[in-house]
Protein backbone atom coordinates (compact mmCIF):
# COMPACT_ATOMS: atom_id res chain seq x y z
CA UNK A 1 0.00 0.00 0.00
CA UNK A 2 2.61 2.24 0.58
CA UNK A 3 4.42 1.47 -2.60
CA UNK A 4 1.24 2.75 -4.23
CA UNK A 5 1.03 5.71 -2.30
CA UNK A 6 4.31 7.01 -3.08
CA UNK A 7 3.93 6.12 -6.68
CA UNK A 8 0.93 7.60 -7.40
CA UNK A 9 1.90 10.92 -5.54
CA UNK A 10 5.74 10.68 -7.70
CA UNK A 11 3.02 10.88 -10.81
CA UNK A 12 1.24 13.86 -10.04
CA UNK A 13 3.86 15.41 -9.77
CA UNK A 14 5.44 14.31 -13.38
CA UNK A 15 2.16 15.30 -14.41
CA UNK A 16 2.62 18.40 -13.09
CA UNK A 17 5.60 19.62 -14.22
CA UNK A 18 4.10 18.69 -17.82
CA UNK A 19 1.55 20.94 -17.71
CA UNK A 20 1.91 24.78 -19.79
CA UNK A 21 3.38 26.93 -17.46
CA UNK A 22 4.17 24.72 -14.71
CA UNK A 23 7.87 24.53 -16.20
CA UNK A 24 10.32 25.77 -13.38
CA UNK A 25 12.69 27.32 -16.22
CA UNK A 26 10.56 30.17 -19.02
CA UNK A 27 10.85 30.17 -22.79
CA UNK A 28 13.27 33.42 -22.69
CA UNK A 29 12.13 34.43 -26.23
CA UNK A 30 8.48 34.99 -24.79
CA UNK A 31 9.45 37.72 -23.19
CA UNK A 32 11.84 39.73 -25.91
CA UNK A 33 10.29 42.88 -26.95
CA UNK A 34 12.71 43.96 -29.04
CA UNK A 35 14.26 42.36 -31.77
CA UNK A 36 16.75 43.19 -34.63
CA UNK A 37 17.32 40.36 -36.41
CA UNK A 38 18.82 41.58 -39.64
CA UNK A 39 21.11 44.07 -40.59
CA UNK A 40 21.65 45.53 -44.30
CA UNK A 41 24.59 47.92 -45.05
CA UNK A 42 26.23 50.30 -47.94
CA UNK A 43 29.05 52.25 -48.08
CA UNK A 44 31.34 54.79 -50.47
CA UNK A 45 33.26 58.31 -49.83
CA UNK A 46 29.63 59.71 -50.40
CA UNK A 47 26.62 57.57 -49.36
CA UNK A 48 26.68 55.16 -45.57
CA UNK A 49 23.03 53.24 -45.70
CA UNK A 50 21.59 51.25 -43.35
CA UNK A 51 18.58 48.98 -43.44
CA UNK A 52 17.33 47.23 -39.96
CA UNK A 53 14.78 44.31 -39.52
CA UNK A 54 12.84 44.71 -35.98
CA UNK A 55 10.21 43.54 -34.24
CA UNK A 56 9.24 45.99 -31.20
CA UNK A 57 6.66 46.50 -28.44
CA UNK A 58 3.90 48.97 -29.53
CA UNK A 59 3.73 51.34 -27.67
CA UNK A 60 7.63 50.75 -26.81
CA UNK A 61 8.10 51.67 -22.97
CA UNK A 62 11.32 50.11 -21.13
CA UNK A 63 9.04 48.94 -18.29
CA UNK A 64 10.19 45.07 -17.73
CA UNK A 65 6.81 44.19 -19.56
CA UNK A 66 6.75 42.73 -22.58
CA UNK A 67 3.63 44.41 -25.33
CA UNK A 68 2.28 43.40 -27.95
CA UNK A 69 4.95 43.14 -31.31
CA UNK A 70 5.23 45.18 -34.92
CA UNK A 71 7.56 43.87 -37.58
CA UNK A 72 9.37 47.45 -39.20
CA UNK A 73 12.00 48.23 -41.53
CA UNK A 74 14.32 51.23 -40.66
CA UNK A 75 16.13 52.61 -42.72
CA UNK A 76 18.80 54.82 -41.98
CA UNK A 77 21.10 57.25 -44.93
CA UNK A 78 23.73 59.50 -45.09
CA UNK A 79 25.17 61.81 -47.76
CA UNK A 80 27.80 63.91 -48.68
CA UNK A 81 27.35 66.48 -49.66
CA UNK A 82 23.82 66.11 -47.47
CA UNK A 83 21.08 67.17 -49.84
CA UNK A 84 17.86 69.08 -48.65
CA UNK A 85 15.32 66.14 -49.22
CA UNK A 86 15.77 62.82 -50.28
CA UNK A 87 13.18 60.26 -51.56
CA UNK A 88 13.05 56.01 -51.22
CA UNK A 89 12.12 53.11 -52.87
CA UNK A 90 12.70 49.96 -51.37
CA UNK A 91 10.64 46.25 -51.75
CA UNK A 92 7.39 48.02 -52.96
CA UNK A 93 7.61 50.90 -50.84
CA UNK A 94 8.46 54.21 -51.21
CA UNK A 95 8.06 57.88 -49.49
CA UNK A 96 10.11 60.57 -47.98
CA UNK A 97 12.72 60.40 -45.52
CA UNK A 98 12.52 63.04 -42.52
CA UNK A 99 16.23 64.79 -41.58
CA UNK A 100 17.51 64.31 -38.45
CA UNK A 101 19.50 66.80 -37.47
CA UNK A 102 21.37 65.86 -34.60
CA UNK A 103 22.65 62.68 -36.63
CA UNK A 104 23.19 64.51 -39.45
CA UNK A 105 21.01 61.81 -41.54
CA UNK A 106 17.78 61.08 -43.55
CA UNK A 107 15.49 58.29 -41.74
CA UNK A 108 12.50 56.16 -42.40
CA UNK A 109 10.37 53.27 -40.86
CA UNK A 110 7.37 51.70 -41.92
CA UNK A 111 5.18 48.13 -41.07
CA UNK A 112 6.93 45.73 -42.95
CA UNK A 113 8.09 42.27 -41.75
CA UNK A 114 11.92 41.08 -42.25
CA UNK A 115 13.71 40.80 -45.59
CA UNK A 116 15.48 37.11 -45.88
CA UNK A 117 17.35 37.93 -48.55
CA UNK A 118 21.36 38.35 -49.12
CA UNK A 119 21.33 41.53 -50.47
CA UNK A 120 18.53 44.55 -51.80
CA UNK A 121 18.68 47.08 -54.05
CA UNK A 122 17.57 50.14 -52.59
CA UNK A 123 17.03 54.05 -54.49
CA UNK A 124 17.60 57.16 -52.99
CA UNK A 125 16.18 60.43 -55.22
CA UNK A 126 17.96 63.83 -54.62
CA UNK A 127 19.49 66.06 -56.59
CA UNK A 128 16.63 65.66 -59.22
CA UNK A 129 18.20 62.08 -60.34
CA UNK A 130 17.62 58.54 -58.83
CA UNK A 131 20.69 56.60 -57.55
CA UNK A 132 20.58 52.84 -56.87
CA UNK A 133 22.75 51.26 -54.06
CA UNK A 134 23.10 47.49 -53.41
CA UNK A 135 22.43 47.01 -50.05
CA UNK A 136 24.02 43.54 -48.37
CA UNK A 137 23.12 41.52 -45.30
CA UNK A 138 25.61 42.07 -42.37
CA UNK A 139 24.67 38.44 -41.61
CA UNK A 140 26.28 35.11 -43.36
CA UNK A 141 25.70 31.24 -42.52
CA UNK A 142 28.27 31.47 -39.55
CA UNK A 143 25.80 34.27 -37.64
CA UNK A 144 23.80 33.50 -34.48
CA UNK A 145 20.20 34.14 -34.40
CA UNK A 146 18.59 36.83 -31.78
CA UNK A 147 17.80 33.27 -30.28
CA UNK A 148 20.88 31.78 -30.14
CA UNK A 149 22.33 35.01 -28.83
CA UNK A 150 19.86 34.99 -25.90
CA UNK A 151 20.83 31.59 -25.30
CA UNK A 152 24.32 32.73 -24.62
CA UNK A 153 23.54 35.50 -21.95
CA UNK A 154 21.05 33.30 -20.44
CA UNK A 155 24.17 30.52 -19.92
CA UNK A 156 26.67 33.73 -19.29
CA UNK A 157 24.18 35.03 -16.20
CA UNK A 158 21.93 32.60 -15.26
CA UNK A 159 21.66 33.86 -11.72
CA UNK A 160 20.09 37.42 -12.90
CA UNK A 161 17.73 35.07 -15.45
CA UNK A 162 16.97 33.09 -12.40
CA UNK A 163 16.48 35.99 -9.85
CA UNK A 164 13.90 37.19 -11.91
CA UNK A 165 12.19 34.08 -12.42
CA UNK A 166 8.71 33.48 -10.28
CA UNK A 167 6.46 30.50 -10.45
CA UNK A 168 8.22 29.68 -14.07
CA UNK A 169 6.95 33.33 -15.21
CA UNK A 170 10.22 35.48 -15.91
CA UNK A 171 9.49 39.50 -14.69
CA UNK A 172 11.50 41.49 -17.05
CA UNK A 173 11.30 42.20 -20.78
CA UNK A 174 14.50 41.47 -22.92
CA UNK A 175 15.80 43.00 -25.78
CA UNK A 176 18.12 41.31 -28.73
CA UNK A 177 19.78 43.87 -31.34
CA UNK A 178 22.23 42.44 -33.90
CA UNK A 179 24.79 44.91 -34.67
CA UNK A 180 27.55 45.29 -37.33
CA UNK A 181 30.62 47.04 -37.22
CA UNK A 182 33.36 45.33 -39.04
CA UNK A 183 32.15 42.33 -37.94
CA UNK A 184 28.41 40.87 -36.54
CA UNK A 185 27.52 41.33 -33.01
CA UNK A 186 24.66 41.13 -30.50
CA UNK A 187 23.57 43.58 -27.59
CA UNK A 188 21.25 41.77 -25.27
CA UNK A 189 19.57 44.03 -22.74
CA UNK A 190 17.42 42.88 -19.57
CA UNK A 191 15.10 45.10 -18.22
CA UNK A 192 13.70 44.32 -14.43
CA UNK A 193 10.11 46.13 -13.62
CA UNK A 194 12.11 48.32 -11.71
CA UNK A 195 13.49 49.36 -15.15
CA UNK A 196 16.97 48.52 -14.25
CA UNK A 197 18.89 47.51 -17.58
CA UNK A 198 21.72 44.74 -17.81
CA UNK A 199 23.32 44.90 -21.05
CA UNK A 200 25.33 42.22 -22.42
CA UNK A 201 27.78 42.56 -26.10
CA UNK A 202 28.62 39.02 -27.62
CA UNK A 203 30.12 38.15 -30.43
CA UNK A 204 27.96 37.81 -33.01
CA UNK A 205 30.21 34.22 -34.77
CA UNK A 206 30.60 32.30 -31.01
CA UNK A 207 28.23 34.38 -28.54
CA UNK A 208 31.04 34.76 -26.11
CA UNK A 209 30.27 37.62 -23.69
CA UNK A 210 33.04 40.79 -24.10
CA UNK A 211 31.48 43.18 -22.20
CA UNK A 212 28.29 43.79 -19.73
CA UNK A 213 26.97 47.11 -18.48
CA UNK A 214 24.18 47.91 -15.94
CA UNK A 215 22.19 51.05 -15.63
CA UNK A 216 19.86 51.56 -12.82
CA UNK A 217 16.30 52.98 -13.85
Amino acid sequence: MKKFFVAAALAAVLGAAALPGCSRTPDYTRYISEKRSAVYFYKDDTADISVHCVSREQPYNADGICGDMCDLIEIFVKLDPSPDNVEIALEGYSGEMNYEAVNQRFTVSYSAPAFEADSLDITLNFGGKPNTYRVLSAADSGTLTCEQALEYAVEYDGELFDSLTRRGEFEGEIYVRLLYDEGCYYYVGVCDRNKNITAYLLDGGIGKVIATKKLSG
